[in-house]
């Protein structure tokens, strides 16, 4: 909490810990040839949160003369989760200052004075039962940075369109399964604890489904009637009978789209056509040894357990082809750290997978699962979520800001359209799939009958 209280004066001014972060960053720069190493050639290497920071120290003034490279897994400085607007901040401080029973304050009429001697006098344990209170929301984090006019002097969605960060050489990439880590916390009604391991049936129909996003969407995608039309056109399942798995893939991709991949996507695209050298990876590999049920996926966070090499620990029972995907992965990073350059061995040569240039055109990522080391396998692919990255950053904010007053005539003929769609008629082409069904089954009970 204290890392990132933001009030707005000297006590309280925000992104102390982006401060800290950036003094450790600076202390290396300053020392490291005295450990033998090159001060020239420094990476900042995060993954969720920790990538979120590395981007924004890409983003700062501050901290990009102290470093070259930056390593970014499934984070991004545009995550909507990632930096909050000053007035978010400060009512949030008036909500934890109420919780806390210092008084009862108006988010109108905040006392700034009050709030801070609140928070010095408090017991560290009160503090820790209640600073999550002003979160509301899915993947919502109550303390985080804040756009504060020193450190971040604007929006990062702002750096990125003018070009305001560090060009340099950047590695980025997600994992498939990114939100599903997360939304079995969140929705504990569908996922209790007690067979959580052996389910079967994730979400087992659309009004289940559709009641999940109205608890995992940000409310004003949800208060849309035409934003969340427009959600729903994009990510539900087509095919029909629509089973239980397409409902929840389609849940996870939709959050993990939004909260995760689609925003690496933005920062990988944004530093390529500013001319920075950038290569991504997509992870697609669901570990052996994992304890997670397998039907989670390829989870966030999975990937670190390949870079830092834990398939070679005999305790854990990875095989022979996830040892390989690890040396690939640390080989990979290490040539990056080096020189900028995954492909480039310390000895010169070269890998003999070609991990190529990301640009705008072709979007060209290396794919990294255990299958693209196969002979004549595919190795590399384009995007990733190219289709559904295009409606989170450019359709979807074009049409809620186009339709911010639209009339309620027009918004009630447009519910009365959707239900229509989505639930009389979904429901009477369910009924007709069971009458051909029974038809089918009632035409060979009477062959069976006719031929005894």
């Amino acid at each position: 909490m204290f890392g990132f209280l933001y009030l707005g004066r000297r006590e309280a001014p925000g992104n102390m810990g982006l401060w800290d972060q950036q003094l450790a960053i600076k202390w290396v720069h300053k020392n490291i040839d005295l450990f033998g190493g090159d001060p020239g050639k420094i990476s900042l290497f995060g993954e969720s949160a920790g990538a979120a920071s590395v981007n924004m120290h890409m983003l700062s003034a501050h901290s990009t003369p102290y470093f070259q490279r930056a390593i970014l897994q499934s984070g991004s400085a545009t995550a909507p989760w990632a930096i909050e607007p000053r007035d978010v901040a400060l009512a949030r401080t008036v909500v934890i200052y109420n919780a806390m029973k210092c008084g009862n304050m108006s988010l109108q009429s905040p006392d700034y004075d009050k709030i801070l001697d609140c928070f010095q006098r408090a017991d560290a344990d009160l503090i820790r039962e209640n600073e999550w209170a002003p979160v509301r929301e899915f993947a919502d984090f109550p303390w985080v940075p804040v756009v504060d006019g020193e450190f971040l002097v604007e929006s990062a969605q702002t750096s990125l369109r003018q070009g305001n960060f560090k060009h340099t050489q950047l590695l980025a990439g997600s994992n498939l399964d990114e939100s599903m880590y997360f939304i079995v916390y969140q929705l504990t009604n569908i996922f209790p604890v007690q067979d959580f391991f052996t389910m079967r049936d994730f979400v087992p129909d659309r009004h289940t489904w559709l009641k999940a996003i109205s608890d995992l969407l940000p409310r004003q995608m949800i208060k849309s009637q035409l934003a969340l039309a427009a959600i729903l056109h994009e990510y539900e399942p087509a095919n029909l009978p629509v089973r239980a798995n397409d409902w929840m893939d389609s849940m996870e991709k939709m959050l993990g789209d939004y909260h995760f991949t689609c925003n690496v996507n933005e920062m990988a695209l944004a530093h390529t056509k500013h001319g920075g050298d950038t290569y991504y990876y997509y992870f697609t590999h669901r570990a052996t040894a994992q304890t997670w049920p397998e039907w989670m996926g390829c989870l966030h966070g999975y990937e670190i357990n390949f870079v830092f090499g834990e398939p070679y620990n005999k305790k854990f029972n990875y095989t022979a082809e996830e040892q390989e995907l690890s040396s690939r992965f640390m080989r990979y990073w290490a040539n990056f750290a080096r020189t900028g350059d995954p492909n480039k061995n310390e000895d010169g040569t070269y890998t003999a997978d070609v991990w190529p240039k990301y640009n705008s055109q072709s979007m060209e990522y290396m794919n990294m699962t255990i299958e693209s080391a196969y002979p004549g396998a595919r190795r590399t692919g384009h995007g990733p979520r190219r289709k559904h990255c295009a409606f989170w950053k450019a359709y979807l904010p074009n049409l809620m800001a186009a339709v911010a007053d639209v009339g309620d005539p027009f918004l009630l003929w447009k519910q009365q359209m959707d239900k229509w769609q989505n639930e009389y008629i979904t429901d009477w082409q369910y009924h007709f799939e069971q009458y051909k069904k029974y038809q089918t089954y009632r035409h060979l009970d009477s062959d069976t009958c006719g031929g005894t």
